[in-house]
């Protein structure tokens, strides 16, 4: 079908024809020889003679003319390939050529935009004496050095925005040469940074001191020049102490970061007020406030903190996200400051507020995990938690890691599986997942009644906290845990001290109540739990201890009382619930205790002594008419 076609447009058609009309003229020649040889033979032999050899050389003659014609109609279609042959080259050529333009375009164009959006600290080589070169001690050497470290520090900096990149101007260039020039594809990608980027050049000096020392200055675009002293050995401190300062200097909010991710809360005190005074716009400064106010809560001085987070809530645009996030700081220092009552109430307006405000408006979830821990909204911390670290590397707003932090939550909505999961999946070394490992060991073999399993762990935990601020921050009222594996092991004496140490927190009242009625003095409980409530009356953990301490000596009408009060305090908080689905078993009220057991589960799905209470309810029911 293709040579057909092709032999239409190559005039294949014209020369059949020729062919086809040149052939008809044999046939009819001889036959017209015939028919006049066979007439004249009749009447004159050599007639008929001259007549055929006459129609004879006539048909040798056509022949002869057909044959050139073919000839001729064979060398025009040869001719026409040949120009359509020459034809596709030039076209493929064309095709080819516009290819390598567009993908030479396509490639400058990659490198502009590349200029134009480029935001990196380019470390140039430093420059180091003969001497110093002859020891190994060369620029690229230590240029090198303070790259590594740069990039080291971004690595580990936990937040969403990472800031700037690092690079060695150095080590990106492409061997390519461009003809004619001899300037190589790297010089010319460097020329339109220069151009058209936003990139901090850094570069320095390195030299060796009258006492046989070293000393490296550090400079670059808005970095002024800074000298780093140290003894012959010691390079690697000096290309750390100017990566940092490097780090400090051109990417402030990150560096702040990185400390606190360090839990280096006191060097990030020392460079937050000078950090702050540079930044230039509000939004930066917004942000710097509140990481000031995060530093001071990582030293436990929540009175400060909250003074450095109402700062940044003043610098920042209301209903942004920036006054979210800040806001919900300042929850975190009032419990501490103000305590748990201010806080719960600080809560409840944040939280009506996140839901009254229009949509697009509203607070991101992860924003919401201070006051969801403060009014015990379970559901609500694990998923602010969640999303938190999904968005932070890890990381929370206020630069702490929540591995430890969504451990805990799930094993309070009674799921050890995913708490397991989450602190094998934190930092090991970093002090949060340490501590804990320890509580969750200590719960466990308190949910067992193993005290004697429970207090070396806690203990353990107790003295980290003791030692370190930013764990009494993060673990208010954890410590007291070891006062009820004290108590419960008869030794009541280390459990009221801890109780004195562990501070005015509704849940240590509640396990100091805990203890006392457990060794038989119901009026020394009764008289904690009182005192508790007068502090933190809107908290739900002393209704819910009282509660299952008068169920457990028969007073059902109180315990009643008191369990419908801590469920009235916080909802979604699956303990309450499932007491009073106990205490309507008890009493026989079996659809209402399936529907406290059901609406428990929706807030701790995996708690296994629920599930089995649920199911010995629902068979229950199913046997009494």
């Amino acid at each position: 079908m293709a040579e057909g076609v092709l032999g239409g447009v190559l005039g294949g058609d014209e020369e059949d024809r020729e062919a086809s009309a040149l052939g008809e003229v044999r046939p009819g020649a001889e036959a017209f020889a015939a028919a006049l040889a066979a007439d004249q033979a009749k009447y004159d032999l050599g007639v008929a003679r001259a007549a055929e050899a006459f129609l004879n050389a006539q048909t040798a003659e056509l022949s002869e003319q057909r044959a050139l014609r073919l000839r001729h109609l064979h060398n025009q279609s040869r001719e026409s390939k040949l120009r359509r042959v020459g034809q596709r080259i030039r076209l493929g050529m064309q095709v080819i050529t516009g290819l390598v333009l567009g993908l030479i375009g396509l490639g400058v164009l990659v490198m502009l935009y590349d200029a134009f959006t480029s935001r990196s600290v380019v470390v140039d080589a430093f420059k180091a004496p003969s001497a110093l070169t002859s020891r190994g001690l060369t620029g690229d050497v230590v240029a090198s050095g303070v790259l590594d470290t740069l990039q080291k520090l971004q690595d580990a900096t936990r937040a969403a925005d990472k800031g700037l990149s690092s690079k060695g101007a150095w080590g990106s260039d492409v061997k390519i040469e461009v003809p004619e020039t001899g300037v190589s594809i790297g010089e010319i990608d460097r020329l339109l940074h220069v151009r058209f980027g936003h990139d901090l050049h850094i570069d320095g000096d390195l030299v060796q001191t009258e006492t046989g020392g070293l000393a490296l200055t550090v400079r670059g675009d808005g970095v002024p020049a800074r000298t780093f002293t140290s003894g012959p050995g010691d390079l690697d401190k000096l290309t750390a102490q100017a990566a940092e300062y490097v780090y400090g200097r051109s990417q402030p909010l990150q560096y702040a970061t990185y400390l606190e991710d360090a839990n280096r809360y006191a060097d990030a005190l020392a460079f937050l007020p000078a950090a702050f005074a540079r930044a230039i716009s509000g939004e930066d400064r917004a942000k710097l406030a509140n990481l000031w106010g995060n530093a001071y809560s990582g030293l436990y001085q929540p009175a400060r903190a909250l003074e450095k987070h109402r700062l940044s809530v003043t610098l920042s645009n209301p209903y942004s996200e920036r006054w979210w996030i800040t806001w919900g700081d300042i929850v975190g220092d009032v419990q501490y400051a103000l305590g748990e009552e201010a806080a719960w109430r600080e809560s409840e307006a944040l939280l009506r507020a996140s839901t009254n405000a229009p949509k697009r408006e509203r607070p991101p979830l992860r924003v919401l995990s201070n006051p969801a821990q403060v009014v015990w909204d379970l559901p609500l911390l694990l998923a602010s938690n969640l999303e938190d670290a999904r968005a932070h590397g890890g990381a929370g707003t206020s630069a702490t890691i929540l591995g430890p932090q969504i451990a805990d939550t799930y094993d309070l909505m009674h799921d050890p599986q995913m708490a397991a999961r989450y602190i094998a999946s934190s930092d090991p070394d970093d002090p949060l997942t340490k501590a804990e490992s320890l509580l969750l060991a200590g719960y466990a073999a308190l949910d067992r009644t193993d005290t004697a399993a429970a207090i070396p762990p806690l203990e353990a935990f107790y003295k980290a906290w003791l030692a370190d601020p930013n764990l009494q921050f993060t673990y208010a009222d954890n410590a007291c845990f070891l006062g009820l594996a004290y108590g419960l092991a008869g030794r009541a004496a280390d459990a009221e001290a801890v109780f004195r140490r562990g501070g005015p927190w509704s849940r240590c009242y509640a396990l100091h109540g805990d203890v006392l009625a457990r060794t038989g003095d119901a009026a020394g409980a009764q008289r904690v739990w009182a005192e508790g409530l007068k502090l933190a009356p809107d908290l739900p953990m002393i209704y819910l201890h009282r509660g299952l301490f008068e169920m457990s000596r028969g007073d059902l009408q109180a315990a009643g009382a008191d369990l419908d009060a801590a469920n009235a305090k916080a909802p979604h908080f699956a303990d309450p619930l499932k007491a009073r689905g106990d205490l309507l078993m008890r009493e026989g009220r079996w659809k209402g205790a399936l529907a406290n057991y059901d609406e428990a589960l929706k807030y701790a799905p995996a708690w296994a002594e629920l599930r089995r209470a649920r199911a010995a309810g629902g068979r229950r029911a199913q046997a009494t008419p």
